[in-house]
């Protein structure tokens, strides 16, 4: 819910015993099995690190175990009902406790809903720079590019992009409309504690988009990130960077943060020799301001943000002969206030809680793309308000939430108008069985049923309904199943920015309206041991079917884009297994294959694979560890699979050269990265695109800016080579 850690003092007496498991970096342990010695009678920490368990009425010792950790046993008397239970690492490094090390990247057999959650040491093994350069390592997110003009990264999720995923900054909605070309790149990676991936219809407590999924971002937290902590970057792409964090605990309960962040990329190159720049030069400066107070019933907590991000580029140099020049210039302003506070044990009831989120951002966007202008400010604010209570028995668990969502935007590109006013009041109402299974320890079956009202001020009233349910066989394998629908309100414009790096007028179609789809799945994911040694297996297969669709046709004209509403098919299949193992102590192998089928039907009719979409794509790493923990070597390859290519039979030849073709070609991506840790500091130094393979016609009559064929946003891969990279990270009080 909204408190996340604090301590716990002993209240009234009550039936129960009500605890959170936290290690010795006061970080939730979720999934921790707490049992009282001497019985079958436990249960398993939730997704805050909480539980509850039957009181004694005498003395008796609580065991708390967890994987990679030290068992734990606390005497507890009968009068005590709330205790905080701290366990510490292993300390001696010996075969088998590396072999019960957690993958930093991990699928929980104890999660009801299918979520992956990527370590904060996960991102150590690559630049992870900010967030949309934190997946190269994830097999479920994939990292596109979009143009060749805007530097401009997105992700797609069970074979379809981004925008059908549901992005959250600490469960908090956040970054969405005329923010979401940029948005991940606003979360430098240093403030990452941690991403869990949600596949599939997830949960409706944060509203009724998400139809993929959703991914959410931990930041760190001033009571258990580092007093003082900088991190110092540069690659030989003429970028460089400089994070500092400045933490302290206050009097009491209390603690403050300020994560700052400043990053500049000034460049001259043109690896393809096309006369445009690889990526744009750019400049932003961030800060996150946080105040925290942790108390024994009462959590809040207060965040500021504000950013601003310049980016230049597009092309070097007039052409001798040739009239018209297409450059880049892109300014986005951003102030984002933000505050969270929960009360536990409401009414002296150890189940019942209540929490409220208040956010409220300001946006300001300023673009040219040759021709074209933009220009958009976006005001928004949200509230929730949050209540969990038990009926009867921890066995039945419900939760209300009501919402409001308004954002009110102007927008205008080239001489089009497209402001709008939105606003979204609902509520939502999830329930949750869980079967207890003593033999186990855990609930052997969980149902979670939820549903949403939300009434659109443009669109009417939306029903939201979705289900998850998982069976455990054992507490290292499980069967989950989700169900639901999802609706989105498209920004059209944001959400296609990189159509503008191009001379071709966007055509919209007059009925346009909101997007709705249905999406079902299956997981499976089994953990084992092989030779002595720990593994995971996962298996995902998903389908996304939409009722309503807004479909960006680059196919019917290779001068012109057409939007419309789909009168037909259009649908995602999307399958998913990944396989870890630690054959050898400090190494891990990771492999993982997906296969996507992504078709829609476009106004001739016809039912085709989308565009710019890899059938298939793979991804093998290797992460290495010495015992002492000094050296760390990491590396990954990234298959992708052919991709279709818009029409371009219409473009004359000497203008599309090899984006005639059909389809792109198979190509790998290797990445390698090495790093040496001392107590207070620790040197990094790897490449990206180790194998220098670019993409070397990226831009459609390149030569010739002011052709009504000038396009600049069919990428399917990489335009810049290798880049090589150095950076040192530091704390006085130790890493």
């Amino acid at each position: 819910m909204i408190c996340t850690t604090g301590g716990l003092n002993a209240q009234q007496p009550s039936e129960t015993i009500y605890g959170i498991v936290t290690n010795e970096k006061e970080e939730l342990l979720i999934g921790a099995t707490v049992q009282w010695a001497g019985t079958r009678l436990g249960t398993i920490t939730d997704t805050l690190g909480r539980f509850w368990l039957p009181r004694q009425t005498k003395a008796a010792n609580l065991q708390v175990t967890y994987v990679g950790y030290d068992p734990v046993q606390v005497e507890i008397l009968p009068n005590e009902d709330s205790i905080w239970v701290e366990v510490t690492g292993i300390s001696q490094i010996r075969e088998v406790t590396v072999s019960d090390a957690r993958f930093d990247t991990q699928v929980s057999t104890l999660d009801t809903r299918n979520v992956e959650s990527i370590h904060r040491n996960e991102l150590r093994k690559a630049p992870c720079c900010n967030l949309s350069e934190s997946f190269e390592t994830n097999g479920v997110a994939d990292v596109t590019y979009s143009n060749a003009l805007t530097g401009v990264k997105e992700i797609q999720m069970l074979g379809l992009r981004g925008i059908y995923s549901q992005f959250m900054v600490e469960n908090r909605p956040t970054l969405g409309g005329i923010a979401t070309p940029f948005a991940f790149e606003f979360i430098p990676g240093t403030w990452l504690n941690g991403i869990q991936l949600a596949k599939g219809a997830s949960t409706v407590k944060n509203g009724y988009t998400g139809i993929t999924g959703q991914i959410n971002t931990d930041l760190v937290k001033p009571h258990t990130d580092l007093p003082l902590f900088v991190n110092a970057f540069t690659s030989s792409e003429g970028r460089g960077e400089l994070n500092v964090h400045l933490n302290k605990k206050g009097k009491g309960k209390v603690s403050h943060g300020l994560l700052t962040h400043a990053s500049f990329v000034e460049n001259k190159w043109d690896m393809n020799d096309d006369n445009f720049y690889d990526a744009p030069n750019r400049h932003q400066l961030n800060g996150l301001y946080r105040a925290f107070y942790e108390g024994p019933l009462v959590c809040a907590q207060f965040n500021v943000q504000a950013l601003t991000d310049r980016r230049n580029g597009g092309q070097i140099r007039p052409i001798d002969g040739i009239p018209g020049f297409f450059g880049v210039d892109q300014q986005n302003d951003r102030v984002e206030v933000w505050g969270k506070m929960g009360r536990k044990n409401l009414f002296d009831k150890p189940y019942m809680e209540i929490g409220n989120m208040l956010s409220a951002s300001w946006h300001h966007t300023e673009a040219v793309y040759g021709p074209n202008r933009y220009r958009a400010t976006q005001r928004s604010v949200y509230w929730q308000s949050l209540f969990e209570t038990i009926i009867g028995t921890t066995d039945h668990k419900v939760i209300f939430a009501p919402s409001v969502q308004h954002d009110d935007i102007d927008e205008t590109v080239n001489e089009g108008d497209l402001s709008r006013t939105e606003t979204v009041p609902g509520a939502m109402v999830e329930y949750t069985y869980s079967r207890p299974n003593l033999d186990m320890g855990i609930p052997d079956l969980v149902v979670v049923l939820g549903g949403r009202v939300d009434h659109n001020s443009r669109f009417g009233w939306f029903v939201t309904p979705r289900l998850s349910a998982k069976y455990n066989f054992s507490t290292e394998s499980v069967v989950r199943i989700s169900a639901g629908r999802g609706f989105r309100s498209p920004n059209l414009i944001a959400e296609n920015i990189s159509l503008l790096a191009s001379n071709r007028p966007l055509h919209f179609a007059n009925d346009l309206s909101y997007e709705e789809a249905w999406n079902y799945g299956i997981n499976f994911t089994q953990n084992f041991k092989l030779a002595r040694r720990s593994g995971s297996f996962s298996f995902d297969l998903y389908r996304t079917d939409f009722q309503r669709q807004i479909l960006v046709d680059v196919d019917q004209s290779p001068t012109d884009v057409f939007f419309y509403n789909i009168d037909g098919r259009s649908f995602s299949n999307s399958l998913l297994t990944t396989l870890q193992y630690a054959p050898l102590p400090g190494l891990e192998v990771k492999l993982v294959y997906k296969w996507n089928d992504v078709q829609a039907t476009f106004a001739d009719g016809q039912t085709r694979a989308l565009p710019l979409v890899a059938k298939h794509r793979g991804l093998v790493t290797l992460d290495y560890t010495t015992p002492n923990k000094k050296w760390m070597f990491n590396t990954n390859v990234q298959l992708v699979g052919p991709q279709r290519l818009p029409d371009n039979s219409k473009i004359p030849h000497e203008y599309a050269h090899d984006f005639h073709r059909e389809q792109s070609p198979v190509y790998g991506l290797w990445s390698a990265q090495i790093t040496r840790s001392w107590k207070k500091i620790e040197f990094y130094l790897g490449g990206e695109n180790l194998t220098g393979f670019q993409q070397h016609q990226a831009i459609i009559a390149v030569n010739e800016p002011n052709s009504p064929y000038f396009n600049g946003s069919q990428i399917w891969a990489p335009v810049m080579g290798t880049v090589a990279y150095l950076g040192v990270r530091f704390s006085p009080s130790g890493l």
